[in-house]
């Protein structure tokens, strides 16, 4: 039913005061508000639709970005290869304002900095979901504690 006939039906319900019609317009536009909201939420993509827990994987490389922002904060590698050829890698962290809430400012990577990456494997071709990272003086950070680090 397009959404001009059900507007017309309400509306002649309403006007005739017809109880079970008011009704069922009243669920219709109930279900039609449900869907409308609940669609964007859709759209966002779960960790292990992108990234595979069960293998973990580690590439050092030079930070080349860090992008602190919504919805994932990433952090760009440049990585070298078997064949000694230089390869871009997103590690991809979870929301900003989870971050945020731990004290994070924005500042903890910085271009230049070679680190060590930890991580599942993503799904894309050189890509990580961060799970720790070793940083330049051998600090460990770990973003989020996770059942399945190793």
């Amino acid at each position: 039913m397009k959404t001009s006939a059900i507007r017309r039906s309400c509306r002649d319900a309403v006007e005739t005061n017809q109880e079970t019609n008011v009704k069922t317009c009243q669920i219709l536009i109930t279900v039609a508000a449900g869907i409308f909201l609940t669609m964007p939420l859709s759209a966002h993509h779960s960790t292990a639709a992108n990234f595979n827990s069960e293998s973990i994987i580690s590439v050092t490389g030079t930070v080349t970005e860090y992008k602190f922002q919504n919805p994932h904060v990433q952090i760009l590698l440049d990585v070298e290869n078997d064949a000694g050829e230089t390869e871009r890698w997103m590690v991809e962290l979870a929301a900003k304002n989870q971050f945020i809430r731990r004290g994070w400012t924005g500042d903890e990577f910085t271009p230049g900095q070679m680190i060590q990456v930890f991580g599942w494997e993503g799904y894309r071709p050189r890509s990580a979901y961060l799970t720790r990272a070793i940083m330049p003086d051998g600090t460990e950070i770990r973003p989020v504690r996770l059942v399945t680090d190793r």
